[in-house]
């Protein structure tokens, strides 16, 4: 009884912070139709359709998702640094904590669910640059050309 309780609290966390529905029923194992309709009861509308992106060199094409993204990875790697083992809290801790710090950022919660996953699976890592020490999101872009988002030098 305790478990399905933490799950729905978790799976009413996640929907406030607008998560698609998909990665709540991932994350919860609450069944997609119930969390649909949970969705309504909070905002009055359906859940946005669409996929989900899978990596996060599909999050920053541009120069600003980068910037976002790369803000959310430092702030996830502090918050995964005080609450190694559980990930989920990290990232509602760390994505409160992006929000908090640039309210206007477009990063929206299912976004910073997938950089997570990479950085936890190693897929991207964050470091800082050489010449200006701002923090970088290294293996987040398609080009391939690492640059440093602020000072603009090759990394």
């Amino acid at each position: 009884m305790l478990k399905k309780y933490q799950q729905q609290t978790l799976a009413i966390e996640l929907l406030k912070r607008h998560a698609r529905v998909k990665i709540v029923h991932q994350l919860t194992g609450i069944p997609i139709k119930p969390l649909r309709q949970t969705y309504r009861q909070l905002y009055g509308r359906s859940p946005s359709p669409g996929s989900i992106k899978f990596s996060t060199r599909g999050l920053t094409g541009s120069r600003r998702k980068y910037k976002d993204a790369t803000l959310f990875a430092v702030c996830y790697r502090v918050a995964a640094s005080k609450s190694a083992d559980d990930q989920i809290q990290a990232v509602i801790t760390a994505f409160d904590a992006y929000k908090h710090s640039y309210p206007f950022g477009n990063l929206d919660f299912s976004a910073a669910w997938v950089i997570s996953e990479d950085l936890k699976d190693k897929k991207v890592q964050v470091s800082t640059c050489p010449h200006c020490r701002a923090w970088v999101l290294l293996n987040a872009r398609e080009d391939q050309v690492e640059r440093c988002g602020v000072c603009n030098n090759s990394l």
